[in-house]
């Protein structure tokens, strides 16, 4: 017997601002491992909804099976609607389907169903670490996003439980589909590679990796207080590469590191943009990965860097256990000095890191998007 045809609306708006995230990255890989699966769904469809100037960025991504659709508003007018409740019901425009909402928020509608992606209620739990403007769009978004939902999509176990106790809602109501790490791209790279994109973004000795926004929430300056105490022997050997974009409220970040560098430790950032295919090398050439973030949806950076071969010390809180298992060091985020332990025992027990990269490889392979996507497709067909 044939089964149901499936009509899936995607808001493609993260894939096409100009400001790249990881919920951009999560949403690009999820969707095109959507896309491939639904070559094989009888009956299944999708649509990428996107906004007229920018609906080109979209083929950057390689979709297969889907089509594009513009929006009718610009992004300034469709947010200025958002923000004042006067959005008219999407499915009046484009008919009665299944709607995707992979950034929080989503459209009204008189007919139809819908999955918002809600990665984490940091803005609940942690405002202070969410600029104030944002944290209030989300407060007031996501409350709309939860009552018109079919279904709810997170990414970790301590999502759902977090979204399941916050708004009341049937633990049924709420799935979850994991970050994915993509093998065929995040592997232990050549020394050749490493060495070339080592030297493309200046970087001639051993390092410590942090990646990721520098913003309060992913606790850089317990990093920083934290490599500031490695033995000297260490710090001798190993710079701290911090890599990533720059994130809100980041002074007290930027007055700490250079300090610590006017004191001696040496502390780099790239000055130009790391692009994502120089990611793998980085974490290859990586000595240790540190991830002391106060709190994470999932938090894919550790397990991208296990992929590729390199031992981690992982913050223990939120959902950064289930992410990194028994396969990292795992620390309060606000012990500095336990921090700098775990980073002094992988940099001088050569076994140790061994071990770690051994449990890293095995971990890594638990997360694909292969699989979420048919976690994804299961849902879309139970309400459809």
């Amino acid at each position: 017997m044939s089964r149901k045809n499936v009509s899936v609306y995607v808001d493609a708006e993260n894939l096409v601002i100009d400001h790249f995230s990881g919920i951009g990255h999560y949403t690009a890989d999820l969707l095109k491992a959507l896309d491939e699966l639904i070559a094989d769904e009888e009956g299944a469809k999708m649509s990428l909804l996107a906004y007229f100037r920018n609906i080109g960025r979209l083929h950057q991504y390689g979709f297969r099976n889907s089509r594009f659709i513009r929006f009718p508003f610009p992004l300034r007018v469709n947010n200025k609607l958002k923000i004042e409740g006067l959005q008219p019901p999407i499915d009046l425009m484009y008919g009665k389907q299944i709607y995707l909402y992979p950034n929080y928020s989503s459209w009204p509608m008189m007919f139809s169903k819908s999955i918002p992606f809600i990665y984490d209620l940091s803005f609940i739990y942690h405002p202070e670490f969410v600029a104030g403007p944002n944290q209030k769009f989300l407060v007031e978004q996501v409350v709309k996003s939860v009552k018109r939902a079919s279904k709810i999509l997170t990414i970790s176990k301590n999502s759902k439980k977090e979204i399941v106790e916050h708004f009341k809602v049937d633990p049924d109501k709420v799935f979850i589909c994991y970050p994915g790490v993509d093998t065929r791209e995040f592997y232990r790279r050549s020394k050749d590679e490493i060495a070339r994109v080592k030297a493309k973004y200046a970087i001639f000795d051993d390092y410590v990796l942090f990646l990721g926004n520098l913003e309060p929430r992913k606790n850089l300056k317990g990093l920083l207080e934290a490599y500031a105490q490695l033995s000297p022997s260490v710090r001798k050997q190993y710079v701290l590469l911090l890599v990533g974009a720059k994130g809100w409220n980041d002074d007290e970040i930027h007055r700490l590191i250079l300090k610590l560098r006017l004191e001696g430790n040496k502390i780099i950032q790239p000055v130009d943009y790391v692009v994502d295919e120089d990611r793998p090398a980085l974490y290859s050439g990586a000595s240790a990965f540190a991830y002391p973030s106060h709190y994470e949806g999932f938090g894919i950076p550790p397990i991208e860097a296990m992929a590729c071969g390199t031992p981690v010390v992982s913050a223990d809180n939120s959902s950064l256990p289930e992410a990194v298992g028994d396969a990292a060091i795992k620390v309060s985020s606000k012990d500095s000095a336990a921090l700098a332990n775990g980073l002094q025992r992988i940099l001088t027990d050569r076994k140790l890191a061994d071990k770690l990269v051994q449990k890293g490889y095995d971990q890594a392979d638990k997360f694909t998007y292969k699989k979420s996507a048919e976690v994804l497709m299961e849902q879309i067909r139970s309400i459809s």
